[in-house]
C-alpha cells in the first residue's frame, strides 16, 4: 500500500469518527444538564450507531458482490461519510426541536440519530474493507496503527476546537452551537471526499475480487457456542466494554450539574481523557511487551477503576480540578486497556478462521458500547426518580463500572490462548463447513 492510499484512508477515517465527538461532548451536556431532558432517551440516541452494527454483516455481503458505479467500497465510504457528516450536523437541530414540541422531535431525532448511525456503519465497513484488499498482513498492521493514531489526534483537536468555539458568555445559543457543529461538518465532509477520492481500482480492472465472505450472521454465534474459551472472552470484551463506555453520555453533564462547569469547559473534556489515551496508546506497547497481555489489561483495568471512583470523590468534594484530573487518568486507564486487549484479541484467531473470529470480537464491540450507554441512561433515570438527587445518578453508573472492571479482571484469570486454541482445532472445522461462499 502506497503512503498516498494510506494517508487517504487516515482521513477518511477521521472524517468519519469527528462526526462523533460534537455529539458526546457537547451535545449530550446541553441536552441532559442544560435541557433536563431523559438521560435514558440521550443515551439511546447516542447508541443508534452500535445498535445499527449489524448493516454491517448485509452491507459488507452486499459490497462483495455488488459493485456499484464500477466500484466495491468507494460508493459506499462517501455515501456512508456524506451521512454521518449531516446527520451528526443536524442532531442539534432535532434537539431544539426535541425541547419545543417532544413528539414532532421524537419523531425527527429517530430518523435523523439512525442516518448518522448508518452513515457511521457503511463508511466503516467499506474502508476497513479496503484497508484488507489493498495491504498485505504487515501493512494491514502498519495502516490501522496509522488510523487509529490519527482519529486518537483528530478527536482530541476537534474537542478543543468546539471548546474554543463556544466559549462564550453564558447562556450558550442555537446560533452558536449550531455554526460550531457546521464547522465539523465541513471539516468531516471536505476530509471524506478528499480522502475518497480514486482510492480504489475500479472493479473491471482487478485481477483479484473480494472474498464473500459468510451470508449468515447467526455464524458467530456458533463459533462461541463450541469453543467455551471464545464464548468467556466475548463475555469479558462485553464486560469491558460495557464498564468503560457506560459513562460515554454522563461525564460531561456530570461536570455541568456537580462542578457548574460551562459547555466550553466540559466540551474540552474529551480532549483530556484523549491526551491520557494518546500516551498509554504510545507507553503501553512497551508495558506489554515487558509485563505481559493480561498485566497490560488488568492494570488498565484497575487505573480507569480508580479513575471512576475519584470522579465520585470530585463531586462530593466540589472539586474541579480533581475531575479533570480524573478524567486524563481515566484516559490512560482506558489507553492500556486498549493496547492490551488488542493485542490479546489478535492472539484469540486462528489463521483459518480470522475473519469470523474478528467479527465475533467486533460484535462485542458494538453491543458493550450500545448496552453500556443505555444501562446507564436507564440507570442514572431509575436513581434520579428514587432519591431526587442527580448525582446519586451519577454515582451508580460509575460505581457499576467500577464493579464491572473488577469483575473483568476476574473473568480474564480463566482465559487462556493455549486452551482456546486446542478448542479451536478440535471443534472449528464443523463451524467452518457451515460457511458458503
Amino acid at each position: 500500500m502506497n503512503a498516498r492510499i494510506l494517508v487517504q484512508l487516515a482521513l477518511v477515517h477521521v472524517g468519519v469518527s469527528i462526526t462523533v465527538v460534537p455529539v458526546t461532548s457537547t451535545l449530550n451536556r446541553v441536552m441532559i444538564a442544560d435541557m433536563q431532558m431523559p438521560v435514558t432517551l440521550v443515551a439511546v440516541l447516542v447508541a443508534l450507531p452500535y445498535l445499527l452494527s449489524p448493516l454491517q454483516i448485509f452491507l459488507g455481503n452486499w459490497s462483495d458482490r455488488h459493485p456499484a458505479a464500477d466500484y466495491h467500497r468507494t460508493p459506499w465510504i462517501l455515501l456512508g461519510g456524506l451521512l454521518a457528516a449531516t446527520g451528526s450536523y443536524f442532531t442539534v437541530h432535532v434537539a431544539y426541536l426535541l425541547d419545543e414540541n417532544f413528539i414532532v422531535g421524537l419523531g425527527a431525532a429517530a430518523i435523523v440519530f439512525c442516518l448518522w448511525g448508518a452513515g457511521i456503519n457503511a463508511a466503516s465497513v467499506s474502508y476497513l474493507s479496503l484497508v484488507t484488499e489493498l495491504a498485505d498482513e504487515n501493512g494491514r498492521s502498519r495502516a490501522v496503527s496509522i488510523m487509529w493514531t490519527a482519529m486518537i489526534a483528530s478527536t482530541i483537536a476537534a474537542s478543543l476546537g468546539l471548546s474554543r468555539m463556544l466559549a462564550t458568555p453564558a447562556p450558550l445559543s442555537k446560533e452558536t452551537l449550531l455554526t460550531a457543529f457546521g464547522v465539523i461538518w465541513l471539516v468531516s465532509v471536505i476530509f471524506v471526499l478528499v480522502g475518497s477520492y480514486r482510492i480504489e481500482p475500479r472493479a473491471s480492472s482487478r485481477t483479484d475480487q473480494p472474498a464473500n465472505s459468510a451470508d449468515d450472521p447467526m455464524i458467530v454465534l456458533r463459533l462461541l457456542a463450541v469453543n467455551p474459551q471464545a464464548r468467556r472472552f466475548f463475555i469479558y470484551l462485553m464486560i469491558v466494554l460495557i464498564s468503560i463506555h457506560a459513562q460515554d453520555v454522563l461525564l460531561e453533564p456530570f461536570g455541568a450539574e456537580a462542578l457548574g462547569m460551562s459547555v466550553a469547559v466540559t466540551s474540552r473534556l474529551t480532549s483530556i481523557w484523549g491526551t491520557g489515551i494518546f500516551v498509554t496508546l504510545l507507553a503501553g506497547i512497551l508495558f506489554v511487551k515487558r509485563w505481559g497481555k493480561k498485566s497490560g489489561a488488568n492494570a488498565g483495568a484497575y487505573v480507569t477503576a480508580a479513575a471512576f471512583a475519584s470522579i465520585v470523590v470530585s463531586g462530593l468534594l466540589g472539586n474541579s480540578s480533581l475531575f479533570v484530573g480524573s478524567v486524563f487518568l481515566l484516559g490512560l486507564g482506558g489507553g492500556l486497556m486498549t493496547v492490551s486487549n488488542l493485542s490479546f484479541m489478535l492472539d484469540m484467531t486462528v489463521p483459518q478462521a480470522a475473519g469470523l473470529y474478528i467479527g465475533a470480537w467486533s460484535v462485542a464491540n458494538f453491543a458493550g458500547q450500545a448496552v453500556g450507554n443505555i444501562i446507564s441512561g436507564i440507570l442514572w433515570d431509575l436513581f434520579y426518580w428514587l432519591t431526587g438527587n442527580p448525582l446519586m445518578g451519577y454515582a451508580a453508573v460509575f460505581s457499576l463500572e467500577i464493579a464491572g472492571l473488577l469483575l473483568a479482571v476476574w473473568l480474564f484469570r480463566s482465559i487462556n490462548v493455549e486452551k482456546f486454541r486446542r478448542q479451536a482445532e478440535v471443534r472449528l472445522p464443523n463451524v467452518l463447513s457451515l460457511v458458503t461462499e
